[in-house]
C-alpha cells in the first residue's frame, strides 16, 4: 500500500496503521516488530506463532524438526503443506480487526498464494529489510545455530562429492539472491539490516527511518 509521509503519520495519529514486516528468517522483523509493539503500543502479529498452533507444534524448532532439511526423506511434501499453512495463516493475520498494528510475516511469506499478497501489498505497508553488510554470513551461521523451518523451492542442489551441509552453505546464498527480489517486489519500503540492528538506535529512530520519505 503505497502511503506518503502525511498519510503515515495521519494513519498513525488515528490508530489504523498497518505495517508488515517482511525479509529473511533472523534478519530482524521478530526484533522490529516487538520493538514498535513495545515503544509504540502496535498489535503485533506474528505468522509463526499462528502456523505453530495450526500444527500443534510449541516451538520454532520443533517447527524447524517437523519440516526438516532439504535432503530429509518427505521434505518436499512438508514443504507444500508449509506453504498451505502459511497461506491460511498469513491470509488470518491480514485480516486483524484494531488499532495500529504490524505484522511479522514469515521469510517465505514470497510464495504464499496470489490472493494473499495481493491483500498484503493492497492493505498494509509493507517494509522489506534487506541483508546488508555481513548479514548473509550472519545468517548462514545462524541457520545451523538455531533452525528456523525454511522453504527451498527448488534451491538446495547438491555436487557430486558434495556433503549435505557442504550443499546447504552453497546454495543459501543463491536462495537469498533470488528471495531479494521477491521481496524488493512487495515492498513500499526497504531498509538495510544494519540499520534495524544498529544499537545506537532508538526505536523512535527506527519509527521515523519506516516512514516515506516524501
Amino acid at each position: 500500500m503505497k502511503l506518503s509521509r502525511a498519510e503515515f503519520e495521519q494513519r498513525y495519529a488515528e490508530n489504523r496503521l498497518k505495517i508488515a514486516l517482511v525479509g529473511m528468517s533472523n534478519i530482524g522483523k521478530s526484533y522490529t516488530g516487538m520493538r514498535l509493539a513495545t515503544g509504540f503500543d502496535f498489535d503485533l502479529i506474528e505468522v509463526d506463532t499462528l502456523i505453530r498452533e495450526q500444527l500443534g507444534q510449541g516451538s520454532m524448532e520443533d517447527f524447524a524438526a517437523w519440516q526438516g532439511q532439504p535432503y530429509s526423506e518427505g521434505y518436499s511434501e512438508r514443504e507444500k503443506q508449509s506453504i498451505a499453512l502459511e497461506s491460511k495463516a498469513t491470509k488470518q493475520a491480514l485480516n486483524h480487526q484494531g488499532g495500529n498494528a504490524v505484522l511479522d510475516t514469515t521469510g517465505s511469506v514470497i510464495y504464499t498464494d496470489d490472493d494473499v499478497r495481493e491483500s498484503l501489498t493492497k492493505d498494509w505497508f509493507v517494509v522489506y529489510i534487506s541483508a546488508s553488510g555481513d548479514a548473509i554470513e550472519r545468517l548462514k551461521v545462524q541457520y545451523f545455530k538455531q533452525p528456523k523451518p525454511l522453504i527451498w523451492n527448488n534451491f538446495y542442489q547438491r555436487k557430486i562429492n558434495q556433503s549435505q551441509d557442504e550443499a546447504i552453505l552453497e546454495s543459501y546464498p543463491k536462495l537469498l539472491a533470488a528471495r531479494a527480489k521477491a521481496y524488493a517486489a512487495l515492498a513500499d519500503l526497504t531498509i538495510g539490516s544494519d540499520v534495524i540492528l544498529d544499537t545506537k538506535l532508538t526505536i523512535e529512530d527506527i519509527f521515523q527511518r519506516l516512514k516515506p520519505t516524501v
